[in-house]
């Protein structure tokens, strides 16, 4: 006998998804359009007594993955070499963006038609990357991340959704520490207090003057920003930004041997 597709999401099964951290309003609305339009094709929809809800099925695979991704960011947080995934909300990222196009130096290059390259060091589900790309200011925006999952994802993003941008985005599966900075002119970091002197370390060794690093929520100690923070975000211009070294040399044969010591981890 036909019978009615189920639609409505059980307390039980909301209560599943929210404990995975899946917001279940859209895949509610998703099972209701399914079954209209099944309903429609096929004149009935037959359920199984025991069949599991197509929204809790869909909330568990996303579920899945997101804690996933949580999980292999941690590995980089406990051995001190990264941070856990932290996404850029929009605000950050449009007061990010304003700000770099201010910066007297990009300002500058963009007037001459400098050629500019952006990169993310971690960049997590790729969205910042992407945000990069419409700015219009970058011939090149580049993210890093050695996170399997979200490294997926973000060449999943830039396959489907975003394949206009396909031939000024990349992205690459790599530790943070083993990028070459010496050509880009933007980076992007959102770093945990804990490595932000190592890494201000390797920013000062590799970038080129004139280049902007932009940190969002945590400074850069011994670095000088370029005005107040707006919004969580730090920007600073290179090589102004350098009050003192970051890596507290006195001579540099120390700074290479304490620096060799950071940059040659293992990757996970």
């Amino acid at each position: 006998m036909p019978q009615d597709h189920p639609t409505a999401i059980s307390r039980e099964e909301e209560e599943l998804l929210k404990s995975l951290g899946v917001d279940s309003s859209f895949l509610r609305s998703s099972a209701a359009t399914s079954s209209s339009t099944s309903d429609d094709a096929d004149g009935t929809c037959e359920t199984g007594a025991t069949g599991m809800h197509p929204a809790l099925k869909a909330g568990l695979g996303i579920g899945l993955v997101a804690n996933l991704a949580l999980l292999l960011s941690l590995p980089p947080v406990i051995m001190s070499k990264g941070a856990p995934y932290l996404p850029t909300f929009s605000r950050q990222s449009s007061v990010m963006f304003e700000r770099i196009r201010q910066s007297r130096s990009i300002a500058s290059r963009i007037r001459k038609g400098v050629p500019l390259t952006f990169v993310d060091l971690g960049s997590g589900d790729g969205r910042l990357v992407f945000q990069a790309a419409r700015q219009s200011m970058f011939v090149r925006s580049i993210g890093y991340e050695i996170n399997p999952v979200l490294h997926a994802f973000s060449c999943a993003r830039r396959l489907i959704q975003a394949p206009k941008y396909w031939t000024t985005t990349d992205f690459g599966l790599r530790d943070l520490w083993k990028v070459e900075l010496k050509e880009v002119d933007v980076v992007a970091i959102y770093g945990l207090q804990p490595i932000m002197k190592d890494l201000g370390c390797k920013l000062q060794k590799e970038l080129r003057p004139g280049s902007i690093v932009v940190s969002n929520v945590f400074s850069i100690p011994g670095w000088r920003p370029s005005g107040a923070s707006t919004g969580g975000v730090f920007i600073y211009s290179v090589p102004e930004c350098w009050e003192k070294s970051v890596c507290g040399r006195t001579s540099r044969s120390s700074s290479t041997s304490r620096f060799t010591s950071i940059s040659t981890r293992p990757t996970l």
